[in-house]
């Protein structure tokens, strides 16, 4: 029996705002592509890269969302990827660990239903996801972490009294172990206090270099000023993330780690930029932690960098 995780407390309603229905390219998974094929709703789908994707119109809106924010194939071929937004699930050798994408404003919003509610709808999406976990975790090229130390690394981010602190202290930790791995992980944990106390301070410094080079990248302009925002907002999203287990899928747990611990320089950056704690999730949400998919090639440069980082 398949052990269940929810975030305490988390809600959602679908509020028709149309927003996940915008921006980016929508994948149609194989069963709906071939349930679709044949039909006039055929002609509004595209190949590319060996995928399916629906069109998007002039506004950069899928082009089977409604005027009134409906879907036209809600009830007959909705793509699996968009029956199941805002779920994120991730599959684990401790289970089924279900959270959510702060994209959505219901999710930020924390209205409706409990997430534990929607477990039955959830059951046959988790059937085919991989077991992120099971043989290890990879850290950096061959470097791998097992399991149990995972755990142990995201506790202690997660029991830090400030989990901006238990961010760099991990990830000054699993840099160091990627370098020598025949050290426990937590030998370099209880060390990393003493490691990143200033004035020197290396990570804050790649921590400037590393912002400034994703803004450009993403097309924006850095800030270099000491900006402020809500801490309420970025905490609960931090946790949310490391609780659906944000750290481990798609790519190797050093960069995942080091893209988190730059989110609140980025969340501070957009908070400011666009006036809105909310909206500044969002973008981390979109453009850093969930959703993108240009930026692989510079999360292996950036994971090269803080693996120099002077150890003890």
């Amino acid at each position: 029996m398949t052990d269940w995780h929810f975030p305490a407390g988390q809600r959602f309603q679908c509020s028709q705002c149309g927003l996940c229905c915008r921006g980016w390219r929508i994948h149609v998974d194989a069963q709906t592509a071939a349930r679709l094929k044949g039909t006039p709703e055929a002609r509004r789908l595209e190949h590319k890269d060996g995928r399916v994707f629906v069109r998007k119109d002039a506004e950069q809106r899928c082009s089977f969302l409604t005027p009134t924010n409906r879907c036209e194939l809600h009830d007959r071929a909705k793509p699996a990827g968009c029956r199941q937004f805002p779920f994120r699930l991730t599959r684990t050798p401790d289970g089924v660990f279900v959270g959510a994408s702060f994209f959505c404003p219901s999710i930020q919003a924390n209205e409706g239903l409990d997430l534990s509610e929607f477990q039955p709808e959830l059951e046959e999406a988790v059937a085919h996801l991989p077991i992120w976990g099971a043989e290890g975790l990879r850290v950096w090229n061959e470097c791998r972490l097992k399991w149990a130390d995972y755990r142990r690394l995201e506790s202690h981010i997660l029991e830090h009294p400030l989990l901006e602190e238990g961010l760099a202290q991990a990830l000054w930790s699993l840099a160091q172990f990627s370098l020598n791995p025949g050290r426990n992980l937590n030998e370099y944990l209880q060390g990393a206090q003493a490691a990143l106390e200033p004035p020197d301070e290396p990570l804050v410094l790649m921590e400037h270099h590393w912002y400034e080079n994703l803004m450009r990248h993403l097309g924006e302009k850095p800030d270099r000023r000491t900006l402020q925002a809500p801490a309420a907002p970025l905490e609960r999203y931090l946790r949310a993330v490391l609780q659906r287990k944000g750290l481990i899928n798609r790519r190797a747990l050093l960069g995942n780690l080091a893209l988190l611990f730059l989110v609140p320089r980025f969340y501070r950056h957009w908070n400011t930029t666009l006036g809105s704690p909310e909206r500044a999730i969002q973008e981390c949400e979109n453009k850093i932690v969930t959703h993108p998919n240009n930026l692989d090639d510079l999360v292996e440069r950036m994971s090269d960098d803080f693996r120099e980082l002077d150890p003890v």
